[in-house]
């Protein structure tokens, strides 16, 4: 079996996204197995890849206690259960008719970062999952990098809403500090729930990632379903920059792939990709 070095990482992030511990091994080595002599070096400086990347989100993880968080925490140790979380979880749950809370206490959070740290960090596991995904956006706005940690931390959060907001979120926060999700993003591509596969695309054209245009590609030619297809295709141009692509595909104006390549448009961002949106909402 011959396969580049990216066709071989892509199979061993789907093994990681289906298996653990040493069903995972077990699978690795039927990899190696079908990769022969001339495949299993490359098949090894793949899993040193993959082990040096998990190391490397587990030591920034590692920080989330350290530098400003752990100083400023450490001067409100008799805040630890600071009455304001339950007041903003309480707006959070209150939806429409809780703004108007939720507004004046981030207000009041936004001039006392230390309080905001901890009640941002309360939030983090609170029992209400509208409430979890509320938190990494918030927590970005009012902390910006001071928050990096502790959003990062709720990417490996049990529910799917979750994570993907504090993708979102670690994204917002520039590409530098969001690269560490690289790792955790290609396994997802490999998900079983389309619309983890979906986001996840997104999430790497946002940041560039070239070793997922495999799937990517694979995934625009042969997904079951259209939307995947059309998300596929219009990451791809992201990734490989294709403005072009991006601006011939809405020029053609076809509704079905219309909203994935607005969005790679906007990614894109460039003063043409922008106009030629702008003309497609127009013409829509």
């Amino acid at each position: 079996m011959r396969a580049t070095k990216d066709q071989i990482g892509a199979h061993v992030d789907a093994l990681a996204q289906a298996h653990e511990g040493d069903e995972f091994v077990t699978a690795v080595r039927h990899l190696a197995d079908e990769l022969g002599p001339e495949g299993q070096p490359v098949l090894q400086e793949v899993l040193l890849d993959r082990a040096a990347e998990e190391e490397h989100f587990k030591e920034a993880l590692r920080q989330r206690n350290k530098g400003w968080t752990r100083r400023t925490l450490a001067k409100l140790e008799g805040l630890w259960r600071d009455d304001r979380a339950d007041a903003v979880a309480q707006a959070v749950e209150a939806g429409s008719n809780g703004e108007e809370v939720l507004a004046a206490e981030l207000d009041l959070l936004r001039k006392d970062r230390g309080r905001a740290a901890v009640v941002f960090d309360a939030l983090s596991r609170h029992r209400s999952r509208r409430v979890r995904a509320w938190v990494p956006g918030a927590a970005a706005d009012v902390l910006g990098d001071g928050g990096d940690r502790l959003v990062l931390s709720m990417t490996r959060n049990r529910d799917r809403e979750v994570r993907d907001a504090a993708v979102t979120a670690l994204i917002g926060l520039g590409p530098e500090t969001a690269r560490v999700l690289v790792p955790d993003l290609r396994r997802r591509l490999h998900s079983s729930d389309v619309d983890e596969r979906i986001a996840a695309m997104w999430a790497l054209a946002e940041l560039g990632d070239s070793s997922s245009l495999e799937v990517m590609d694979g995934r625009a030619e042969a997904a079951e379903l259209r939307e995947e297809r059309s998300a596929a295709r219009a990451a791809a141009l992201v990734v490989r920059g294709d403005e072009a692509g991006v601006i011939a595909g809405l020029r053609a104006g076809d509704d079905h792939d219309l909203a994935a390549l607005a969005a790679a448009a906007r990614i894109l961002g460039t003063e043409a990709t922008l106009d030629a949106l702008e003309r497609a909402a127009t013409d829509a």
